[in-house]
């Protein structure tokens, strides 16, 4: 290397020895904060690394400038060094701040209230604005979106308005719904579906509501599987949705036998189409000639759930059954008399409307009105109770559905108010009431029942796979009380296959109910499970007693427990339990459909 070039190297090394000496000599003797009107002068310095009596460097300054501007209080902020007598240094720090919010504007939102998402900003009017805010509150839009299933597209703006520095613009972009079709149906007509699906292209998309369409198809069992497909690639700040579905045989004929928990054995045959046509509406016709005689039982229901425009449902039943009155259920051990079994024709039918409030309300009217006339008594002279006549009955209901499917739930809850006001008209009475004369003639009485079933789960919610097993704790509260007088047919019966198991059937009865249940279900295979129960509960004040079934005034409660089995067929439902009552002796009950 030349003579000349290390002699270059040298004298720019010299200098910079000479700088740093210069800047290490010199300190800094004053920081002035101009600007700053809200933001308190402490607040700034604190965020400096340069501090009074501390060397100048350049490079420091060059940091704190851009952690004062780090604070998100200010749309500037310059830091500059004034050299004083004597090699120290003033530092200026001139800030700029953000306006004081005057106003907080909110556009774009069409899902979901102003007032609730004002509610959840972390900025408030009054406050200096921060740039810092920006993505705390984004998240918090982003998450009360969330909580309510809507899909938030982005946030398009947000900070103070050019031409008002202290109003703050927010504008939401919200996700919204291109496309609706359906894939699948070959016979279930289109407009069913479209009745069925509640999501409309055009409007904001909601993550609850369409999750809410697939469970009301699966809820149909019209399906044998109910999927989905979401597609945002189409347009951005849209999304297309397609149901998925795979129908399954909806008619049946069935001829056979059948297990009943009050006749033992039964011959049955039944006929039925869930889904008429594809139109959604259903017709049943049964018809079932127990091995205990007295006659057939004859039942014809049909429904509409699309009676208007508004999904109002009609349900118009015609009836006659035989009820046979303290049998065993199967499997049940010896008679409750020597006697033979008594029996009531009851002949009639119903009319009934519901129709949804919103994806979990629905309310209820409908009118039942039946003749009963009771029979095979002439050899069990008191014991039996003999109150035959009419009864009408109003029924105003209203239903919370809340759970996740209703075949098989695992998670959600379900509420069930009725309040029946009723007259009856009872022209002959025997048996154990044969000296209560009073009991005949005109009578009105107002029936009230509230129903409640909660399920819980440990294992993950099912998602679109709604007929995923699940181990589930499912409860079932039931109270129910009378008031006036009403006919024994009209009371409250508690015992047998959908109470109290481990009793008979029908072993308590009243004016009064309170029933519990808990059960814990174990699934075997998709559609087999294992249950192990506890029932609790009675009804009380009502008529007499029959032979060794004894009636109290007064509360008086029995528990019953026990194992069973359910299963899904492809002819519904059918549950097998064992249960022991408080002395321990065990009972067989078998119960065509769910419990609950």
């Amino acid at each position: 290397m030349s003579i000349r070039i290390w002699s270059i190297v040298l004298i720019w090394a010299l200098s910079v020895w000479a700088v740093a000496q210069q800047q290490s000599a010199s300190v800094i003797s004053e920081i002035l904060v101009r600007g700053n009107q809200r933001v308190l002068k402490e607040v700034i310095l604190a965020q400096m690394r340069t501090k009074v009596g501390q060397p100048y460097v350049q490079e420091t300054l060059d940091k704190d400038e851009q952690s004062v501007y780090d604070l998100g209080f200010f749309t500037a902020v310059d830091i500059r060094p004034t050299p004083l007598e004597g090699g120290n240094y003033r530092i200026t720090v001139d800030v700029q701040e953000y306006a004081e919010i005057k106003e907080i504007r909110v556009v774009g939102n069409k899902a979901v209230k102003t007032e609730e998402i004002l509610a959840v900003l972390t900025i408030k009017q009054g406050q200096v604005f921060n740039l810092k805010a920006q993505k705390e509150t984004s998240n918090a839009i982003r998450d009360l979106y969330s909580r309510k299933g809507l899909l938030l597209a982005g946030i398009n703006e947000f900070g103070p308005l050019a031409e008002s520095p202290g109003t703050i613009n927010i504008e939401i972009v919200e996700t919204m719904v291109g496309t609706v079709s359906v894939q699948g149906n070959t016979r279930t007509k289109d407009w069913v579906m479209k009745r069925l699906i509640k999501t409309r292209a055009g409007e904001t998309f909601s993550l609850t509501k369409w999750s809410n369409d697939l469970k009301r198809l699966w809820n149909t069992q019209w399906f044998e599987t109910v999927d989905s497909t979401e597609d945002t690639g189409r347009e951005l700040g849209t999304i297309d949705l397609t149901a998925q579905v795979k129908e399954m045989k909806t008619g049946m004929f069935n001829v056979g036998v059948q297990l009943d928990p009050r006749s033992s054995f039964a011959g049955v045959i039944r006929l039925s189409e869930a889904n008429l046509r594809g139109s959604g509406q259903s017709v049943g016709l049964n018809f079932i000639q127990a091995t205990r005689g007295g006659g057939p039982s004859v039942d014809l229901d049909y429904t509409n759930p699309f009676f208007d425009e508004k999904d109002t449902t009609l349900r118009v039943s015609l009836f006659s059954r035989l009820v046979y009155r303290f049998t065993n259920a199967f499997g049940g051990g010896q008679q409750v008399a020597s006697t033979d079994d008594f029996n009531e024709r009851r002949t009639g039918g119903s009319v009934g409307f519901s129709r949804p409030v919103d994806d979990y309300l629905s309310l209820g009217l409908s009118g039942r009105f039946e003749t009963v006339k009771t029979n095979n008594i002439g050899k069990a002279l008191g014991d039996f109770i003999q109150q035959d006549g009419s009864v009408a009955v109003i029924s105003l209901g209203s239903i919370l559905n809340r759970r996740d499917t209703d075949v098989d739930p695992s998670r959600g809850d379900w509420l069930r108010i009725d309040v029946e006001p009723g007259f009856s008209r009872i022209t002959d009475v025997g048996g154990s009431v044969a000296s209560n004369q009073g009991i005949k003639g005109n009578k009105t009485f107002l029936k009230s029942t509230v129903e409640y079933r909660r399920y819980w789960s440990p294992d993950p919610p099912r998602g679109r796979e709604l007929d995923a097993p699940r181990r589930v704790i499912a409860g079932r509260l039931k109270v129910g009380n009378i008031a006036g007088t009403s006919p024994f047919f009209e009371q409250f019966f508690a015992g047998g296959s959908d109470s109290i198991r481990g009793y008979d059937e029908d072993r308590f009865w009243g004016n009064n109910m309170f029933v519990g249940t808990l059960e814990y279900r174990q699934p075997i295979q998709k559609s087999f499970n294992a249950i192990a129960f506890i029932d609790y509960g009675g009804a009380w004040g009502g008529y007499g007693s029959v032979n060794n079934f004894t009636q109290s005034a007064n509360p008086k409660f029995q528990v019953g427990f026990g194992v069973g089995l359910s299963f899904r067929t492809p002819l519904g439902p059918i549950r097998l339990d064992l249960g022991f009552d408080d002395k321990g002796k065990s009972r067989t009950h078998f119960l065509i459909g769910t419990s609950f």
